[in-house]
């Protein structure tokens, strides 16, 4: 009987073992979800209490017509489904559009204005303060869209809006927002439809963005051709957190990407970059910096923001203003040992 009590003692004893090391790692992993739950959430309040939305972009486009929204692809369709599907059809079209080459898919006005402040060296694109016709709701709905790693299977969720400011600091602007997620396709974005007729920007050195970030490093994507899968020119730039930023992102800086390769030169896809024939521009936080072969080194899962002022394309891109503002990023990037985004000497910010 001892025996059989021992032996039962040391079984029970091995079951409870065995159930604690199972639930251990459990236990472990439940409580790092519940940190970085709390963790996000903080982020997300932190990001979303400096200005309150006017209108969002990608949801109030939700109509009863689409075909992903109404009858049996409503109630089969997983959430993530539908936002993928809303937002190609955003850029691409019906999917009669997307197959048929002959049908244009939708298109926005093309940009580009004198910039008051600077007419001779600067082309106001798109401005996003309060009083522009960009600014107006409606026009932003037309022209500006989110475009996120659902698309890929990606588990980002992210959207475009108009959001108040305090009047000093223009009014309004256009925000892109919303939670970041790596494990999947790791990119989260704003983009403009394709333009009616592309803009003519040889006479100009770069692109110009007014922008207050949160620390991350974005990157400026170019298209000269309407293809959605097409080749797109990227070039990365940092932002300094809650700081208003004028960056530079210059021409010379925009690398080929196809595919999510870098298009090497003296290769058949390789070419330069058409600047009379501007297509669309894109504004994109993403876990890679240029096509999949380097890493963002700020790159972090959980809530974002990126707020836009104006975009412009400037010329004299090594004013002497600009050349003594350049260190505002500088000892950013120095600060936490980084190097400058690109391989030609990055953006400039003043």
């Amino acid at each position: 009987a001892t025996l059989k009590t021992r032996r039962r003692t040391r079984g029970s004893r091995r079951k409870r073992m065995t159930t604690l090391a199972f639930a251990a790692p459990t236990v472990t992993r439940a409580s790092r979800f519940a940190d970085t739950l709390r963790s996000r959430a903080s982020r997300r309040s932190a990001v979303s209490r400096s200005s309150r939305p006017v209108v969002t972009s990608a949801k109030s486009r939700d109509g009863d017509d689409a075909w992903w929204a109404s009858g049996i692809f409503s109630a089969l369709l997983p959430p993530r489904a539908k936002e993928a599907a809303r937002e190609i059809e955003y850029f691409g079209g019906s999917p009669l559009q997307q197959i048929l080459p002959w049908v244009p898919g939708p298109r926005t006005d093309s940009p580009g204005r004198p910039w008051a402040a600077d007419k001779e060296n600067q082309l106001l694109l798109f401005d996003f303060t309060e009083n522009s016709p960009d600014a107006d709701a409606v026009v932003f709905e037309k022209a500006w869209g989110a475009l996120n790693d659902v698309v890929m299977g990606g588990r980002s969720e992210a959207s475009v809006s108009l959001v108040r400011l305090p009047e000093a600091e223009g009014g309004m602007c256009a925000k892109l927002s919303g939670v970041v997620e790596g494990d999947g396709g790791g990119f989260v974005s704003m983009r403009s439809r394709n333009f009616q007729q592309s803009s003519d920007l040889s006479d100009y050195d770069g692109v110009r963005l007014d922008v207050r970030g949160d620390g991350r490093r974005y990157k400026l994507i170019a298209r000269d051709v309407e293809d959605f899968f097409g080749l797109a020119w990227h070039a990365s730039f940092d932002t300094v957190e809650g700081e208003w930023l004028e960056v530079d992102v210059p021409f010379a800086d925009l690398k080929p990407i196809l595919r999510a390769d870098v298009v090497e030169e003296n290769t058949a896809d390789f070419r330069a970059f058409r600047k009379d024939r501007v297509k669309s521009l894109q504004l994109m936080l993403s876990k890679f910096e240029l096509g999949m072969g380097k890493r963002n080194p700020t790159f972090a899962s959980g809530p974002f923001a990126l707020e836009v002022k104006r975009i412009r394309a400037y010329k004299n891109a090594d004013d002497p203003q600009t050349r003594k503002a350049r260190g505002v990023l500088e000892a950013a990037r120095g600060e936490r040992g980084e190097d400058t985004p690109g391989s030609t000497g990055g953006s400039a910010a003043r």
